[in-house]
């Protein structure tokens, strides 16, 4: 853990700052959970940290960012670092950027034909794969880990085995949905079907629930070139979503501390 005193530093300026209680009145994830994802985002970003060889973090992207609700919560972990928001949600992005002073990136539908431009020690993504079929979720995976620093970190959410006693309680889709995602599940590892909404455009296999054991989820990964698996916790994100945190260097490359600190700054 060489980077203790460092994540130490930022848990002090996190439990001392006041967040920002404003929240967009457009702003779709205001519910009970609201204020508890924020935190726990938090939470699950120290204990990556820790578990990464980053000595320092410059640059942040979150994505989907919404509008800030876990981002209100970043400003203040990592007081001075630069701040990215991403989403097909304008308004929020636009909210991002004018409230929390990060940079704004609008998504496209495709989220391989964003050029991120930077290259990222952290990037956050809060609830998008759980959204995502198998081969968007690769690809996708794939496309981030382009523009992370050369011991940089992807922190992401997933709905794993738990998910599937949620449902029960809370369903997350049409029953005849759910059975068409739980069969895939328990065949290959990997259940998903797409939303089905009126009035909103999207690509196939981008916006519905999906459904993912860890095992899939680490093999997925596996395929990713120039990376290691550096966690996965289950349950980790509110009590709720799995996190997977993956990065670089790669499993086979060794590290020599004072290299990446160069390289990073």
């Amino acid at each position: 853990m060489h980077n203790f005193p460092y994540v130490q530093n930022m848990i002090r300026n996190y439990e001392v700052a006041v967040i920002d209680r404003r929240i967009s009145p457009n702003d779709r994830m205001n519910d009970q959970h609201y204020w508890d994802a924020g935190r726990s985002a938090v939470e699950n970003i120290v204990v990556a940290l820790m578990a990464s060889n980053i000595k320092k973090v410059k640059k942040v992207l979150d994505i989907p960012c919404g509008h800030g609700r876990v981002l209100r919560h970043l400003i203040h972990l990592l007081p001075g670092v630069e701040f990215h928001a991403c989403d097909l949600d304008v308004d929020g992005v636009d909210f991002c950027a004018e409230t929390f002073g990060a940079k704004p990136i609008y998504s496209r539908a495709e989220l391989t034909e964003v050029d991120f431009g930077s290259r990222y020690e952290l990037i956050w993504v809060g609830s998008l794969f759980t959204h995502t079929a198998q081969d968007v979720t690769r690809r996708w995976m794939s496309h981030l880990a382009k523009f992370l620093s050369p011991t940089g970190v992807v922190v992401a959410t997933l709905q794993g085995r738990w998910a599937e006693h949620v449902h029960k309680v809370n369903p997350y889709i049409e029953e005849a949905q759910w059975q068409h995602i739980l069969n895939n599940y328990r065949a290959v590892g990997y259940g998903y079907h797409d939303y089905l909404e009126d009035g909103r455009s999207h690509i196939s296999g981008t916006y519905g629930v999906s459904l993912v054991k860890p095992h899939t989820t680490i093999r997925n990964v596996e395929d990713i070139a120039g990376i290691r698996i550096y966690l996965y916790l289950e349950r980790g994100w509110v009590d709720h979503q799995d996190v997977l945190v993956f990065g670089r260097p790669g499993y086979d490359l060794p590290l020599i501390i004072g290299e990446s600190e160069q390289q990073e700054e």
